[in-house]
């Protein structure tokens, strides 16, 4: 390969990094986390008193409450997979 393609590689994907990051950063400024956990956080115990009893129907209830948040995750979970598959494909310099 020549040097103006892994010239133009490097600047390629130093964008589509800055751009990742800038989306990431505005959906974390624009999409508030649920600040309706945090006042109980001090008196929570670490280890739970009573039985986990409906856990599955809670963790469902607050992912469909909170969308924005499971969205993310896979979107970030996306971004940094096809960064891999980039990574793989990147030509080795010794050949």
């Amino acid at each position: 390969m020549s040097d103006n393609s892994s010239e133009y590689g490097l600047t390629a994907t130093f964008i589509v990094i800055v751009v990742a990051l800038l989306i990431f950063s505005w959906l974390t400024v624009e999409v508030s986390f649920p600040v309706k956990f945090a006042p109980g956080l001090g008196r929570r115990h670490l280890i739970p008193m009573e039985p986990f009893d409906d856990i599955a129907g809670k963790v469902s209830r607050f992912l469909w409450e909170n969308r924005a948040l499971d969205l993310i995750i896979q979107a970030f979970v996306i971004v940094v997979a096809v960064v891999c598959c980039l990574a793989l494909l990147k030509p080795e310099a010794g050949i």
